[in-house]
């Protein structure tokens, strides 16, 4: 058998929501120290010219930036803790144009950046709306209009910018998520987002102790069939053949290609009996269902392997126990379920 607990040894590797998490933790950390070292000059400079308010809020908004930086090495900021930070840089730009004019106006554009790329899509688009009101309101009073609307212009055209490229950000990370998460032949997950699904499950078991079990089926003789039709066809039946599987289970289950004809189910809720039951029904229903080539219509049939998580057992010793009973429907003739 393919799965065995020696390929389940190894943590699995990080998935593309920790690889985005990481780079986001990155960007926000970047993004306080250079915000602390930035903002510090210009609270001296606001000191010297007699904005003690300014001066004031400038100086607490980089303790603040300074002591998020430090939190931002080791884990990720909470969004309250982020929209803080943006707000304290939307008031310090909006009172700035107050009492600047346009030297405190060009401070809304790296304002405006930050705003979008550190919130969440919800808070980024309302903060970022609500921070460009603020800004053209501050304009209007304290600069020239002529001035005024032109900034405005030009503000409005780096918010619909940097959404737009955030939008865009968002979409790709959504299909590189499923691209590492799913097998790119059949469409059902593979064995990556197996490895960290199964380390949910664990912990979920251990909470609330509701019972999950495992199905790990085969195709078959699939290797001689692949042999007579050609790998081209082969795919197009393990194509077939993962719809099949996916069709047959609850939308609650979860379907896993983890091996050249292997496929593994992950039922939740449900006990040995249940999930026996449903691998007997899929069974079934795969050996009476037509599969479709060009000019054949092949016969297959499947062997399944059942076994239910244990109290105190780990995941590796779970699916090695299904990985036993689908070895023994294969020892028995095939086209069987064997229940732990």
């Amino acid at each position: 058998m393919e799965i065995t607990q020696k390929k389940y040894q190894a943590k699995a590797q990080n998935t593309t929501e920790d690889v985005v998490s990481g780079f986001t933790r990155k960007v926000a950390n970047y993004t306080q120290w250079g915000a602390a070292v930035i903002v510090a000059p210009l609270a001296i400079v606001q000191g010297v010219a007699g904005h003690w308010l300014m001066t004031a809020w400038l100086a607490a908004f980089c303790v603040y930036s300074l002591s998020l930086a430090l939190i931002s090495r080791h884990q990720n900021l909470k969004q309250r803790q982020l929209l803080a930070f943006v707000s304290m840089l939307a008031l310090a730009a909006s009172y700035s144009t107050f009492i600047n004019g346009i030297n405190g106006f060009v401070w809304s554009f790296p304002v405006m950046a930050s705003i979008v790329f550190l919130l969440r899509r919800k808070w980024a688009v309302v903060s970022a709306f609500t921070f460009f009101v603020l800004m053209v309101i501050a304009a209007v009073v304290a600069m020239p209009l002529d001035i005024a609307w032109r900034g405005s212009l030009s503000l409005a055209a780096v918010l619909v910018l940097t959404l737009t490229l955030l939008f865009l950000l968002e979409t790709m990370q959504r299909s590189f998520t499923r691209l590492a998460t799913t097998d790119t032949l059949t469409g059902v997950y593979n064995r990556k987002s197996l490895n960290s699904r199964l380390d949910q499950v664990l912990a979920l078991y251990k909470r609330n102790q509701q019972p999950v079990s495992v199905v790990i089926c085969d195709i078959d003789w699939f290797k001689p069939i692949n042999d007579k039709y050609g790998h081209l066809q082969g795919d197009r039946l393990l194509v077939q053949a993962a719809k099949l599987i996916r069709q047959s289970v609850r939308l609650s289950d979860s379907v896993y290609r983890v091996g050249g004809e292997e496929f593994l189910i992950l039922m939740p809720e449900t006990d040995a009996g249940g999930a026996a039951k449903a691998a007997e029904q899929l069974r079934l229903r795969f050996a009476e269902n037509e599969f479709k080539l060009k000019g054949a219509s092949p016969k297959m049939t499947l062997s399944a392997g059942v076994a239910q998580l244990r109290t105190g057992e780990h995941w590796t010793d779970w699916l090695e126990r299904a990985d036993k009973r689908l070895y023994q429907a294969k020892e028995s003739g095939r086209n069987q379920v064997v229940n732990d």
